[in-house]
């Protein structure tokens, strides 16, 4: 539409024949309509964007308004309580000063709810708690956010993570022992067997193990992992399906989730997440009905 305003160099040319009175006035009266015809086009162009931005903003900010549901709301709680168990743990390994605590405590507070966004929306779209490790999930955020805050030394970062590692052996022993008394409650192992079931087990060890233990069930002890250990005896009997042998998955002792209210700030000793953060609160309970 540029190309319809008319240049000084047209409008003189045009200006300068000799033409009636009449028709001038008609030229210009045209050129005048197609001068602002194309000035407000290309307005209209400039103004529509902004226009377009504002649109989608206003639409994202009515999608984040929307309340949260039961289940992402209890997503949530159990959320800050397992990160504020975490971090009542770290300050008794750590010590961080209280500049560390602040800037470490300020970091999570900001950023906690979109870390874990699609925790809640895993949690809050499945039937069960079993579907989503929380624990192992906030373990690992608050790693990576300890390697985030400068203020924190290598030698606090080295604590933790040997924290960390000891709780992973010790999950380990935990988990292997039931299933080598498993093992051995179905296959009559000896003590000798025992101590070679365990080895085989923690060669093939793997976190879901863990999970799958913390959630209620103790998992199953394959034949074929520790048929190595067994005598030709057991591994006939092992072996026999006909025999229905009872399979054993026991109770690995789930208990519910550590729960932090969503208007209760991140601590640290006596340091809280700054004031200037804001807290995200449960939305109202609608009003009962006046009868």
């Amino acid at each position: 539409m540029a190309l319809l305003i008319p240049t000084s160099r047209f409008l003189r040319t045009f200006s300068s024949s000799p033409r009636p009175l009449s028709v001038q006035l008609c030229l210009h009266l045209a050129l005048a309509m197609f001068g602002v015809f194309g000035t407000s086009t290309r307005l209209s162009a400039q103004n529509a964007v902004p226009a377009i931005r504002l649109q989608a903003i206003q639409i994202a900010g009515a999608r984040n308004a929307q309340p949260l549901n039961d289940r992402e709301i209890t997503a949530r709680k159990w959320v800050r309580g397992l990160i504020q168990q975490e971090l009542n743990a770290l300050q008794s390994i750590c010590k961080l000063n209280p500049a560390q605590a602040k800037e470490l405590v300020d970091l999570i507070e900001t950023e906690w709810k979109s870390k874990f966004a699609s925790v809640f929306r895993s949690y809050s779209e499945a039937n069960q708690r079993g579907g989503v490790d929380f624990e192992f999930r906030v373990e690992t955020a608050v790693k990576t956010w300890m390697r985030e805050v400068d203020a924190i030394t290598e030698e606090q970062r080295t604590n933790w993570n040997f924290e960390l590692e000891s709780r992973n052996a010790l999950r380990r022993r935990i988990v292997i022992g039931k299933m080598v008394s498993d093992a051995e409650r179905k296959f009559g192992l000896s003590a000798k067997q025992m101590k070679e079931v365990e080895t085989l087990l923690q060669e093939r060890w793997k976190e879901a193990w863990w999970v799958m233990y913390r959630n209620g069930t103790t998992p199953e002890t394959k034949f074929a992992w520790i048929s190595t250990a067994l005598s030709d005896a057991q591994r006939t009997a092992g072996a026999d399906t006909s025999a229905g042998r009872q399979e054993y998955y026991t109770s690995g002792g789930s208990t519910d989730l550590p729960s932090k209210s969503l208007a209760e700030r991140f601590q640290i000793a006596d340091v809280q997440s700054d004031e200037s953060i804001q807290l995200q609160t449960p939305p109202a309970a609608p009003a009962k009905p006046q009868p």
